[in-house]
């Protein structure tokens, strides 16, 4: 009898703990959601009654607009900041695609339909930068200025799989361009795309660490707990062919005068090479890059931020809004 007793009260609390997972909390958007056509784009804000430009954020690969959460906050207390999630990530839509430049649009026509009015200062962490660079390429008249945070470079070396050696080997990602960049598609989308689903699992090790507790558990409901969603034959970004024209064609995508500070991650582990590049080598290419940026404006400067690796605006928050702040205060002037 006092058996079937402690069974019943293990049972009790194994049903309890599954219903506990199965409730797991789910997170509205903590910004606003633009509808541009069909799909809706999800801003991430700050600051909203402040004068003067506005601020907007491009997150890197694989990221959010959430990951600007450290810095957002600071730039609003001066000024109007404003994160973007592209089509299909976090809390945005899927749209018309990934694609470098649709993206470019689609923040665009977020901005405008959101209220966000020009003139605009760019900030491009990692492939945001990417993004920044073709934004202010394509609106330049509308842009005052830019802040690359440890971005990428169109010459950028990364761990591609090489499909004939069966293998994956450092390799300059614009080489391996093999088909046309996508036009922008700016049709509006009259019924929700048809998605698959897979259960995604990320480790973030101590990068959320100074992140609020709020936000952690946004991270863990994006990252591991709903799963991610994509539309099959839509995920190309054109990274490749967009960094291959950006290369060849220079003159295209400078900034001219505009003001440009460039951040560089100062203390960045670089993971072993392979038989073409060294660990060194490796390093020695990405310093470069970060200096060749430079060039992209007649009026640039850079910002070596000794304590952090390749996520500045994680690591030092506070030099990120500093130089954010100098350059509006440069800007009015």
């Amino acid at each position: 009898m006092k058996n079937k007793i402690i069974h019943k009260i293990i049972a009790a609390l194994l049903l309890s703990t599954i219903t506990v997972y199965s409730q797991t909390k789910a997170y509205p958007a903590p910004g606003k959601l633009v509808d541009i056509g069909g799909y809706k784009i999800h801003l991430l804000t700050a600051g909203e009654k402040k004068q003067g430009p506005t601020v907007v954020f491009f997150h890197g690969a694989g990221d959010i607009a959430l990951h600007w959460n450290l810095v957002l906050p600071r730039i609003g207390k001066f000024a109007r900041a404003v994160a973007v999630d592209h089509a299909g990530e976090g809390w945005s839509d899927h749209g018309h695609g990934l694609a470098l430049n649709q993206q470019v649009y689609d923040t665009y026509q977020a901005l405008k339909k959101g209220g966000y009015k020009a003139p605009y200062i760019l900030v491009g962490h990692s492939l945001g930068g990417i993004t920044a660079n073709l934004f202010a390429s394509k609106y330049n008249e509308e842009v005052v200025g830019v802040v690359m945070v440890d971005a990428t470079h169109p010459d950028v070396v990364l761990k591609i799989f090489n499909k004939d050696r069966k293998k994956m080997e450092r390799k300059r990602m614009r080489l391996t361009a093999d088909q046309p960049i996508k036009e922008v598609d700016t049709s509006h989308i009259t019924e929700p795309k048809e998605t698959k689903s897979f259960q995604g699992k990320r480790n973030f090790g101590d990068k959320l660490d100074k992140f609020s507790e709020e936000d952690k558990g946004r991270f863990n409901w994006i990252y591991n707990e709903r799963p991610f969603t994509y539309v099959k034959g839509q995920s190309n970004t054109y990274e490749a062919e967009i960094m291959q024209d950006m290369y060849l064609n220079k003159e295209k995508y400078t900034l001219g005068s505009i003001p440009l500070i460039v951040i560089s991650g100062g203390n960045k582990r670089i993971p072993e090479g392979d038989e073409n590049w060294s660990s060194a080598q490796l390093v020695a290419h990405s310093k470069k890059l970060q200096k060749d940026l430079l060039k992209l404006s007649t009026n640039s400067s850079q910002i070596i931020a000794q304590k952090s690796g390749h996520n500045v605006h994680i690591d030092q928050p506070k030099l990120v809004a500093k130089a954010i702040k100098k350059l509006i205060k440069v800007i009015k002037k």
